[in-house]
This record gives C-alpha cells, sequence and structure tokens, in this order.
C-alpha cells in the first residue's frame, strides 16, 4: 500500500508533537530578592538600641505559594528522578573575617528528568550563622547563588550533600537544648573555616548567577534596623503541548530573615529583659555550649582558653585587688567569646558574690543608714565598686535583670540620705556639747552665764526656755521657786534652769543623740540620759529631752518612756551618730 506524501507529512507532525508532549520538562527560576526593613526596638528602660543589647541569628526558610503548584497537572506521580538530567539548587556563603567564620549552607535542592512529574524538591529550615551579638553581624557577609544543570553528569544533588556534609553550622545550632554563641575567641572551641572540601561539577555544565545581599544588621548611633529578604522561585514548563512556549507560576519564597534575643543563657521575663536573679554561678558554670564536637559546659569552654586569656575563676575573694583584676580579665574573655553585656553580667555578679568586698559595695540603703557603719567606712565600702572591671552601664544591666546591685543613682542616694541624717546628728550633738558643758560646772552664776545664749522662745525671748516635767512630782517646782508646773510646761529663765540642774544632783550625763520617729533621727530634738547620786530628789536619774528651734534650746523636758519611747529605741539603735548608750546605763535609771 503506498501512502500519499500529504499523509506522511501529517503523520510526522502528530509524532514531533507527541514526542514533544512527552518530553516537556519544568525548571525553577530565581528571581531578584524582595528586601524587608524593620526597626529594632530598644529594651524597656532603654532610650535606643545599643551594639551590645542583642544577638542576632541569620536564617533560611522556604514558604510555599499556590498549594501543590509543582505537582500540578501531574497524572503519573512516578518518581523516576534518580536519571535527572535537570536539577537546581542554591547556595548561600556565610562570611565574617573579624570572626573567623566561613560557611556553605544549602537552600534548597530540585531535580527532575524528563516529564513533568518527575521531579524532586528538597527544602529546609536553615541557620545560616550561628548567633551573633549585633557589633559583630553587622560585619557579615552573605551571598547567594543559584545554580542550574541540564546534565546528568552534573547533577547538582552531589554538590548539596558535599557541602552540608562539610558544613557543622547546624550542628553548632540545630542540635539539642545547647547555646552556640562565637566571637573572636571561638576559635578555640569552634573554628567554622574547617570544612571538607566541595567538589565543583564542570563549570562547562553549570550556570550560576551569584548576588550579594544587604548587610541583615544596620546600626546607626542609638537605632539599629534588621534587614530580611525574599527570594521569589518560579517553576517553568518547558515544551509540551505548546512546545513553543513556557509556562512560569510562583512556587514559593525563599525567606531569609533575621531573629532576636536578648540573652542565650538567661531567661527572659514578660517585660522583655533577661532575668538573672534567681541563679548561681554553678548553673551558669554548666549552661551546655554547642561546638564542632559536641556540647561542652561553659566552665569547660573557658577552661579550653590559652593560658593567657583564661582568668583565675578562684582567686583570693579577700584580696580586692586580685578579684577585680580577674573580674575584668573574664569580662574580656567572655565579649571575645560573643557573649553580649546581659550573659556576661549575669556571670560577672554571681562570680563577684563570692567577694566580701562585692557585698559591702552592694548594701542595703536600710544596713547604709544604721550607725553601726560610720560615715568613712561606707565610703570605703563605695570606693572599693570595682571600676577597673565594670561600667556604670553595667550596675544598670545587673539592676534591670533583677539582680541586688546599687547603681550610681542608688550610691548617689544613699550618699545623699546618709549626708542628711550626719548633718541632723551633727546639729543635735554641737548644741547638746555646750548645753553639756554648761549643766556640768558646778558654780551657778557661771552655768547661767552659760545657758543664757543657747535658750529661746517666743514668749519670753533670749534667755528662757519652756520646762516640762513628766517623770514624777519630785519637788521641780521647789527647785524653780515656781507654782505648780502644768501639763505643758512653764518657762523660765537660765537662771532657773541653773537652779535645776543642780538641784538634780546629777553624777553622769550620756552622750546626746537625735530622737527618732520610725526609724528616722529628728533633727530637732535630742535626748540626753543623767543618772543622779545618792539623796537627790530625783532617785536614779532619767532622761532630758531638748528642742531646737532655729539653733536655739525652746525646750526642755524630764522625760519618761511613756511620753518618748526612748528605751525602745537605745535599744534597736544601741550606737546612733557615734553616741552608743550601754545597757547598764538605761537599766540604772529603773
Amino acid at each position: 500500500m503506498v501512502l500519499r506524501q500529504d499523509t506522511v507529512i501529517k503523520i510526522s507532525l502528530l509524532a514531533l508533537v507527541l514526542l514533544q508532549a512527552c518530553g516537556s520538562t519544568r525548571q525553577l527560576a530565581v528571581d531578584y530578592p524582595k528586601t524587608e526593613i524593620t526597626p529594632l526596638k530598644p529594651l524597656k528602660g532603654q532610650a535606643g538600641v545599643a551594639a551590645d543589647d542583642y544577638y542576632v541569628q541569620l536564617i533560611s526558610e522556604f514558604e510555599f505559594k499556590g498549594g501543590n503548584a509543582l505537582k500540578n497537572g501531574c497524572s503519573d506521580m512516578g518518581s523516576h528522578y534518580e536519571n535527572a538530567d535537570i536539577s537546581a539548587a542554591l547556595l548561600f556563603n556565610v562570611r565574617n573575617d573579624a570572626i573567623k567564620l566561613k560557611q556553605e549552607v544549602s537552600g534548597f535542592l530540585y531535580q527532575a528528568a524528563i516529564g513533568t512529574c518527575h521531579f524532586k524538591l528538597e527544602t529546609k529550615k536553615a541557620n545560616l550563622t550561628p548567633w551573633l551579638r549585633l557589633d559583630a553581624a553587622k560585619d557579615t557577609q552573605l551571598d547567594y547563588s543559584f545554580l542550574t544543570s541540564n546534565s546528568h553528569d552534573s547533577n547538582l544533588s552531589q554538590v548539596v550533600n558535599d557541602v552540608n556534609a562539610a558544613g557543622n553550622l547546624l550542628a553548632l545550632t540545630g542540635v539539642g537544648t545547647g547555646v552556640a554563641v562565637m566571637g573572636k575567641l571561638a576559635g578555640t572551641w569552634v573554628d567554622g573555616s574547617q570544612q571538607a572540601a566541595v567538589k565543583a561539577p564542570p563549570a562547562t555544565k553549570v550556570s550560576s548567577e551569584t548576588h550579594t545581599l544587604p548587610a541583615y544588621v544596620q546600626l546607626s548611633g542609638d537605632s539599629g534596623s534588621l534587614v530580611g529578604d525574599r527570594l521569589p522561585v518560579y517553576q517553568v514548563i518547558d515544551g509540551g503541548a505548546k512546545f513553543w512556549t513556557s509556562e512560569a507560576s510562583l512556587l514559593g519564597e525563599l525567606r531569609i530573615y533575621p531573629e532576636i534575643t536578648p540573652a542565650l543563657l538567661l531567661k527572659t521575663g514578660s517585660d522583655g529583659l533577661p532575668d538573672a536573679h534567681d541563679l548561681s554561678l554553678p548553673e551558669l558554670w554548666h549552661v551546655p555550649i554547642q561546638s564542632a564536637g559536641g556540647q561542652m559546659p561553659l566552665r569547660q569552654v573557658l577552661d579550653q582558653l590559652n593560658q593567657a586569656d583564661k582568668p583565675n575563676l578562684q582567686p583570693d575573694w579577700q584580696n580586692y585587688s586580685q578579684v577585680e583584676s580577674q573580674c575584668r580579665q573574664l569580662k574580656l574573655v567572655m565579649k571575645d567569646l560573643g557573649f553580649n553585656k546581659y550573659d556576661r553580667d549575669a556571670v560577672l555578679y554571681y562570680f563577684l558574690n563570692q567577694s566580701p568586698d562585692w557585698k559591702n559595695f552592694n548594701i542595703s540603703q536600710q544596713l547604709a543608714m544604721t550607725d553601726q557603719l560610720r560615715p568613712k567606712l561606707l565610703e570605703q565600702y563605695h570606693s572599693n565598686g570595682f571600676a577597673g572591671c565594670l561600667a556604670d552601664e553595667d550596675y544598670i544591666a545587673m539592676k534591670n535583670m533583677k539582680l541586688s546591685v546599687n547603681t550610681p543613682q542608688d550610691w548617689e542616694q544613699i550618699t545623699s540620705s546618709r549626708l542628711k541624717k550626719e548633718g541632723v546628728i551633727n546639729t543635735i550633738q554641737a548644741l547638746a556639747r555646750q548645753l553639756l558643758a554648761a549643766v556640768k560646772n558646778p558654780d551657778k552664776d557661771e552655768m547661767t552665764h552659760q545657758l543664757y545664749p543657747l535658750l529661746n522662745t517666743d514668749k519670753s525671748g533670749n534667755g528662757s526656755v519652756l520646762v516640762q516635767n513628766h517623770l514624777s512630782n519630785f519637788g521641780l517646782e521647789a527647785m524653780l521657786q515656781v507654782p505648780v508646773i502644768p501639763d505643758e510646761g512653764v518657762v523660765i529663765n537660765a537662771g532657773q534652769l541653773a537652779a535645776m540642774f543642780l538641784g538634780l544632783n546629777v553624777e553622769s550625763y550620756s552622750c546626746a543623740r537625735p530622737a527618732q520617729e520610725q526609724g528616722q533621727p529628728l533633727a530637732n530634738i535630742g535626748i540626753i540620759l543623767f543618772a543622779t547620786k545618792p539623796g537627790s530628789p530625783r532617785e536614779k536619774g532619767g532622761a532630758l529631752e531638748f528642742e531646737l528651734v532655729q539653733g536655739k534650746i525652746v525646750r526642755i523636758t524630764l522625760q519618761h518612756p511613756a511620753f518618748r519611747d526612748f528605751e525602745q529605741n537605745i535599744a534597736d539603735y544601741p550606737d546612733l551618730g557615734g553616741c552608743r548608750i550601754e545597757a547598764d546605763l538605761l537599766n540604772s535609771l529603773h
């Protein structure tokens, strides 16, 4: 049978179309990145962002768009991609020369054979960097390379497998519960630059394009931004029934985005700040740190440092200079290992907490106000502030982490309160010294002469004073030659007051101290105890309270504990303003 020529042509064209339909393929294409910028937010209580506030880690993750776009239109779901002639891969190259970081990380791998349904796409969430402080992260350079191949001999799966086998970054950041942090000294326990050689496919059989992404951390003054990127990934169908066209649809986006945290060794409170108040040094020493060889405790990381860098973690705690020096060394090492100020300061706080000088510097305000601590001793506590190791911002960071420390503002308040207290005490004691010098004079005329300039009342002017008696009826009226003294007292002159002191026949006086209310010294009321000689009209003695107004004594009261509970106050504060009243003297008055 002989076929007509036009029939042969038609059959040939139909066969060509069928062959072309069977030979259709899917490929991937990557568009240029879409950049996203997010401002960095200052932590609570801070006006701006410092380079030492956060850690940042760069992540890549594939986000699918449009559901099962790859499989759309497939009826044969066989997996005949083993003999793939088409492959595509995206690889990241991470470099940071300052901290010796050099890594290759795969973004995705695509393989396909002839036929639209014979393909394989491998995607995974990957950590492109370990945790880095902002100041280190800003110097990181990130490139990505998109590779494509149409040759079975140069299948890119081997390249991706080599990259995954060579890189130890996932071991650092994606395994276990340990933290991975990297700084200048990280090479002593983690060397990201030591990788197995990656066998590159023949360059003639692979097409590639490489682009540099913008820095993912941007800092300027006290502000900063985080930069992320989205790489749109398209599937492209070539050939098939429409062999003269290519169809492209969005498959998904490869996201490259930074994540941040203010601490790696500590929990973060509800306010967003690290919380270090319920820890101990042994707990911090045992925090696991990821290394190329597995996890190791933080203490072991420090122990493996070179001898020149290694701090002495067991100094003589009684030796302030030695403790301060080793604190400084530990701080520098922690910073060079890559830890930020919160993690560093938490470790430094618990390290220093073994020093008595540290505890003295961070004395509570209540204890600082007690008179057992004289101003000179308190000044010494303040001077041992570990300035050779810690700056003001370190104390502020510790305070923000709920640790018991005295910031510069706390010490200003302590000093101000103590000076105010000392001023009150000094005023009372200065007037009391003049009063005691006068009343100890055995000569009435001389005593009167000395008392006169100390006394003043609005009612009678200079040389007068209001006298009250809360002790008992022991004949005070006869001494003063006045009628019965009412509850509010009576105003007398300096001569009458001299007669009172001589008539009491006092054997000894205590030192003077300010009266107190609710634990606070009063600025204008002082108390002196006195013991009398045998035969005195006031047996045993009592307390003498004096009140000042504008540097003059306006009132003197023979006081009883029922009116002013000075006995309990002396028991609570036996030493106040350098005036110590022993219990024996107090008991002798009963």
